[in-house]
């Protein structure tokens, strides 16, 4: 996980978020690499495996599960593994979820910046643009 002062800040916005919106969430650091993170829809909790072993970022992935929780469809699934992949349904909702739920937390200066600082799948690369552009900002 990113160490920054900015990072930690973020980081601890979307706990609050996640608090404020009765989302229980445990940091898990008995899990092996493999294992994703996941969001329990019914009863509204998150566990992040941080240890998990893959390029998006932490606060992404949490943003991400959290979306499913705040903006998903309750009765779609009851269960969502982090996939960098999901480009479907409910995964590709949170996936956007997450971009504007970080945008509105600290509005990035480009595209790229945002996607490297977060380590945003690349193939979201459109998502991020047009959100950024969404919010008013011009490159």
């Amino acid at each position: 996980m990113n160490n920054d002062y900015l990072y930690q800040q973020i980081v601890s916005l979307l706990e609050n978020k996640a608090l404020t919106n009765d989302v229980v969430f445990v940091n898990a650091y008995d899990l092996s690499p493999d294992v994703p993170d996941a969001a329990l829809i019914k009863t509204r909790a998150i566990i992040m495996n941080i240890f998990f072993d893959i390029n998006a970022g932490y606060a992404y992935r949490f943003a991400h599960e959290l979306s499913h929780i705040l903006y998903g469809d309750p009765d779609a699934q009851s269960v969502y593994y982090f996939s960098e992949y999901g480009k479907r349904g409910e995964e590709l909702l949170a996936h956007k979820n997450a971009i504007r739920m970080l945008m509105s937390i600290e509005m990035p200066t480009t595209v790229n910046g945002f996607m490297e600082y977060y380590h945003v799948p690349s193939w979201l690369e459109f998502e991020v643009q047009k959100t950024f552009s969404s919010l008013g900002v011009v490159e």
